[in-house]
């Protein structure tokens, strides 16, 4: 990994902004062709919202509808029309920095540049500019990855070529992972930049930026989206693993594990206090494993500290055993600390427990993972199609496009040029000219001479004609075929290698013994000259006056090896004949001097580079290995969530373009970016462009035609201001936004509370009595109730079925017909249906004595 100049990188932020200003001209006119929101009224668009995403544009709503925006900030302070009749903080309890964010430069906006900026124009504005951070970050993480400008550029072509498998923001503009996302792609971005850096200059500076930029990054994904901690704990735990691999000394591996740590937990902090006291954040997994690394890594500190004044050469403590077995018992201890301070938190009345807030999430994977029914509201989100698995044949036609056709191409290419060299390894020795022959012994004659620093006039030593003639041998066994020889010497050289590198070991440790002892003496003349200034001494030699060079000198032989500072290494295979200058015949070693020199700096530089192994060794970094993990730890988490594939194949196209380059090239990449390019232009037009076409003008597309507009207008017209609603968690939030009524229950089925309360609400689909069912509602001070009439069907067609999930769960009451169905079709005490449309019912809850009283006045069910 070099280090970039001030040129390469105004270029690549030049080309980086082109995808930024491109993709969101692209998702603009996405969203724009699909649902046409520029014709649409109000209603109709803040009906486009469902789920979560109208709850929280409610939010943003109340934020820019206010005088200003500290107006609407203190009212998000308690707010008791989401979760009737309690009061909620919504600054505590919700992921609310984006709408805070967008409503604040809203009012900046509106009171200074723009009066007439419409709230929701300006807040899917904000939604498409996330959107180009994340491919402007994929752009610059391929980028680096790769070390090629075309990685980059075909990991943005494939994001936007298999536009379908990613957040589809465009779909869902208000997802919180639409805002999370962008940070925490940037988050994995620096890491990887100061992993790289570190590798690069074998020292960890600046530190204090590290911790700020990573914890900034953190602390936004954290308030963004409720995921963000797992993803977080995951790269934790990834790179704990991958420090006991690394090759980094202990020192500087300790320094930067510390860095890392802390600004997880700073970033922790700064989430907790930017959410008023969040106590969620309290009891993730991300939080017990930062503190457990950071754990670790202090008591490392501490015993290399404790080593170094005792004088040990090596602590054992600082090895895989203490690595390995110390990590879990650290990990241990660091979980239960963080229960126990919990634990005094809450009986001190500091922070409030919230039962269960991450057995939501345990309770969808053991649904996923073991196939059991772990609870009602757990199997009602695992039904949920966002949640569902991806298809087979979608994941095929990413996996031929992405991995199969490039391999296969490669394979191709491999095949090709093994032909190549096995038809020419076959070849007869006489199809070698005796030009040919003649210039392949000058070449080795050139190369011997240049290796043992000899001259001709040497060559008269009987021990060097026989060290020149086993090279001739050498040559004549390869058919003086020259890049044949060059392999050859290679293997043989390999194997020679590990003595020969304890030689060059033993010659670099006298040489800095010599050169301590060097600077001993040097010092205590120092020392003499400055307590005897006129006792009439010598005057100092050239050594102490120009002491300069040679610390120099120390400095470099003390300077630790890399594979690009060995003095000589394995030659390069693919080294081609080098052509015969213009002044040169036939037959010459050298043209002069000059010449001679050129050709020495330039087969010296091409043994420093050493590309006889077939395998890179940039591939053991650390920051190409964290991505390469982090990408399988996502694959595995996609594969079992739709929703969260998007993880995956965004991380696929960083990594895609990268592989092949790195496992199998060294220096002649111009092969892999060739056949990249012709696997690239082959899939452009078949899925690519088909894909692009259809995100475009889909034929599978059709917008909600559920009647919602028609049943909020009812709302609005025939009901209180104030009445409580209830209702499926799909349209609850929309219901809301568009009436601004008050609900009980909506799609943050997480929560321990709002879980509770949607298995009532939805107990209405169950088979249960009337009189339980209207306990249950009543409890909840539910006046109105939507239901949905597909659901009311009293059959059971599949296992996501409501009625059937109520079966698993109540199977004594399978032999009563099905609430809701018998109450469409049935007069039932304390029940009204007083609208309907094809898809939903509206419900009206009385109480027993005004039920009597209301019989014979029927209210309208279809006036708007």
């Amino acid at each position: 990994m070099r280090e970039p100049n001030l040129y390469v990188i105004l270029s690549h932020a030049l080309i980086g902004s082109g995808f930024f200003f491109l993709y969101v001209q692209h998702v603009r006119v996405i969203f724009e062709t699909r649902t046409n929101i520029q014709q649409l009224n109000q209603l109709e668009r803040e009906a486009l919202l469902r789920r979560e995403d109208a709850l929280y544009y409610a939010f943003y709503k109340r934020l820019a509808d206010g005088p200003d925006f500290w107006h609407g900030y203190e009212q998000l302070k308690n707010v008791t029309d989401i979760e009737y009749p309690n009061s909620v903080n919504v600054l505590q309890r919700f992921y609310v920095l984006p709408e805070l964010v967008t409503a604040y430069f809203y009012h900046v906006v509106r009171a200074g540049f723009n009066p007439m900026v419409q709230p929701m124009q300006f807040y899917l504005e904000f939604v498409w500019l996330m959107g180009g951070v994340t491919l402007l970050v994929l752009y610059l993480y391929g980028t680096l990855l790769s070390e090629n400008v075309f990685g980059g550029i075909y990991g943005v072509i494939s994001y936007l070529m298999f536009h379908s498998f990613v957040a589809k923001i465009y779909e869902r503009p208000l997802a919180r992972e639409n805002f999370a996302f962008p940070f925490i792609f940037l988050q994995m971005f620096y890491l990887c930049i100061c992993i790289g850096r570190i590798i690069h200059r074998q020292r960890h500076t600046s530190r204090l930026f590290m911790i700020f930029a990573m914890s900034l990054f953190t602390a936004c994904a954290l308030l963004s989206w409720q995921f963000s901690t797992f993803i977080f704990t995951t790269q934790i735990l990834i790179v704990m693993t991958s420090w006991n691999v690394s090759a980094l000394p202990t020192g500087l591996a300790n320094a930067f594990a510390l860095d890392y740590s802390l600004s997880h937990l700073l970033g922790h902090a700064l989430a907790f206090v930017m959410s008023h006291g969040n106590s969620q954040l309290l009891f993730t997994w991300q939080l017990s494993v930062s503190l457990s690394l950071f754990l670790i890594t202090v008591v490392r500190q501490l015993r290399q500290v404790r080593s170094r004044r005792l004088g040990h050469a090596h602590d054992p403590l600082q090895g895989d055993y203490f690595s390995l077995k110390f990590i879990l018992l650290a990990q241990l201890f660091a979980s239960s600390m963080q229960t126990k301070l919990l634990e005094l938190l809450n009986r001190a009345g500091v922070v409030s427990v919230p039962d269960g807030a991450h057995m939501h999430y345990c309770d969808l994977w053991a649904h996923w993972a073991l196939q059991v029914n772990v609870g009602f509201v757990a199997q009602l989100s695992a039904c949920n199609p966002l949640y569902e698995r991806i298809a087979w044949s979608e994941l095929w036609q990413l996996v031929k496009t992405m991995i199969v056709k490039p391999y296969c191409m490669y394979g191709v290419v491999m095949l090709a040029m093994f032909f190549r060299r096995w038809r020419k390894s076959g070849a007869p020795a006489t199809a070698a000219s005796e030009e040919q022959r003649e210039r392949a012994r000058n070449y080795v004659l050139e190369d011997f001479l240049e290796e043992h620093r000899v001259s001709m006039g040497d060559m008269s030593n009987r021990q060097t004609e026989q060290q020149l003639q086993q090279c001739f041998r050498l040559l004549e066994s390869c058919d003086h075929d020259y890049e044949r020889y060059k392999r050859a010497q290679a293997r043989l050289r390999k194997e020679q290698a590990p003595a020969r590198d304890d030689f060059m070991q033993d010659i670099r440790r006298l040489r800095a013994q010599i050169h301590r002892n060097s600077d001993k003496q040097r010092k205590e003349r120092a020392q003499g000259t400055k307590e005897a200034p006129g006792d009439g001494s010598s005057p100092p030699t050239e050594e102490d006056k120009h002491p300069e060079p040679q610390d120099e000198e120390e400095k470099e032989e003390q300077e630790p090896t890399s594979p690009e500072a060995e003095p000589e290494s394995t030659p390069d295979p693919t080294e081609t004949l080098p052509s015969k200058t213009p002044g040169q015949e036939e037959g010459e070693p050298s043209a002069g001097p000059g010449s001679s020199g050129h050709r020495r700096q330039k087969r010296s530089a091409s043994r420093r580079s050493s590309v006889v192994p077939t395998a890179n060794a940039q591939i053991l970094n650390l920051h190409y290995m964290y991505s390469f993990l982090q990408m399988l730890v996502f694959t595995v988490i996609g594969l079992a969530v739709r929703k969260l594939f998007f993880l995956s194949f965004t991380q696929g196209c960083v990594i895609a373009p990268t592989v092949c380059s790195k496992v199998w090239y060294h220096r002649q990449r111009n092969i892999f970016w060739s056949v990249s390019l012709a696997v690239f232009l082959l899939s452009m037009f078949d899925p690519g462009m088909v894909n692009i076409r259809e995100e475009y003008f889909p034929t599978r597309y059709s917008q909600s035609s559920d009647d919602l507009d028609s049943m909020l207008e009812w709302i609005k017209l025939n009901t209180e201001r104030d009445a409580v609603f209830a209702g499926p968690v799909e349209i609850i939030g929309t219901v809301h936004l568009t009436t601004k009524r008050p609900i009980v229950n909506h799609a943050h089925l997480e929560m321990r509370q709002m879980a509770d309360r949607t298995e009532h609400v939805y107990s209405v689909y169950s088979r249960q009595q009337s009189s339980d069912i209207y306990n249950q509602c009543a409890q909840l001070k539910i006046q109105y109730l939507i239901i949905s009439l597909d659901e009311c069907t009293n059959e059971v067609r599949d296992d996501c079925d409501l009625l059937s999930i109520w079966d698993d769960k109540q199977p004594a009451y399978q032999k009563y017909p099905q609430f809701c169905h018998e109450l469409l079709h049935k007069n039932v005490p304390s029940f009204l249906k007083v609208y309907a449309n094809d898809h939903y019912g509206i419900i009206k809850m009385f109480s027993q004595s005004v039920q009597i009283n209301l019989k014979h006045n029927k209210m309208p069910e279809m006036s708007i």
